[in-house]
């Protein structure tokens, strides 16, 4: 009998805790509480307790932390919601079908919450949204390529702003990118340019060559758009800030049509999960 609970306890233990991220990350609001987890989890796991599952969570979020404390990005991207019973899977990048590619390296670099990331945006937590599918209904320009969410702290529950990116590849430090982060990012506090760094002219004497590189800059700082370059997309410590950006004019109207953006993300993939359970 001794040996028999032994080693259920063990098989249950082995891959508790992927079990339980899991459960987090495919759930339809990417966030479930302890008691939830539980109820999935008890038929097959009768022995597993509410404490084991905080614990196994909380575990998960101190190793986030102390990846977070060295610069590494994140691992588990789970958090706790306001009051610590429940938590949620923050990689913004993998909430919808779009975060692939370059944008899925660019929730990474978000969503990791690395020092300088950080400092950049203002923020002690990022909550990335990829949104640059679709249409807005705004126009040409209507939409940015990514949102991002900032909070007070990992547990705050509500943002308390709202930037919007535009992504460029390899020649696409222009004017156009410029205003085009401007005008998509309509309703945000702040308005970002992410492009290449081989566009910006490494030391004075190329920018002499280069005067447009600087042209484009000088644009950037009218409209109050922020630039950051990067090395390597998907590494935190290749981002660099190269102008930082500055307050936008709100907008109520501007700002509601921003929200939907990447709330109307979410409820899409509600309703698709939705017809599914309802198939089977």
């Amino acid at each position: 009998m001794n040996s028999s609970v032994s080693e259920y306890s063990l098989n249950m233990n082995s891959g508790l805790r992927t079990r339980i991220v899991n459960l987090i990350k495919k759930s339809d609001k990417k966030s479930l509480s302890v008691s939830e987890i539980h109820k999935i989890l008890s038929p097959n796991f009768p022995r597993l307790t509410k404490s084991q599952i905080k614990k196994t969570l909380n575990e998960v979020v101190k190793i986030d932390q102390e990846l977070k404390k060295v610069g590494k990005p994140s691992k588990y991207f789970i958090v706790p919601n306001k009051g610590g019973n429940a938590f949620r899977f923050t990689a913004g990048g993998e909430t919808t079908k779009k975060g692939t590619g370059p944008y899925r390296d660019i929730a990474t670099v978000l969503d990791g919450d690395a020092k300088n990331i950080c400092a950049i945006f203002g923020a002690a937590h990022l909550n990335s949204f990829d949104v640059h599918a679709g249409k807005s209904g705004r126009g040409k320009w209507g939409r940015p390529d990514v949102i991002v969410a900032l909070y007070k702290s990992i547990g705050s529950s509500r943002p308390f702003g709202l930037h919007a990116i535009e992504y460029e590849g390899k020649g696409g430090f222009s004017p156009a990118n410029v205003a085009q982060a401007y005008f998509g990012g309509s309703g945000a506090d702040k308005c970002w340019l992410l492009f290449d760094s081989r566009d910006w002219p490494r030391n004075p004497a190329q920018r002499r060559e280069n005067p447009s590189a600087e042209r484009v800059r000088e644009f950037a700082k009218k409209l109050g758009v922020g630039l950051i370059y990067y090395r390597n997309l998907a590494r935190s410590g290749d981002w660099v800030l190269l102008e930082p950006a500055k307050n936008q004019r709100r907008n109520k109207q501007e700002r509601e049509t921003l929200r939907h953006l990447f709330e109307g993300e979410l409820k899409k993939m509600n309703i698709k999960n939705s017809k599914k359970r309802s198939q089977k």
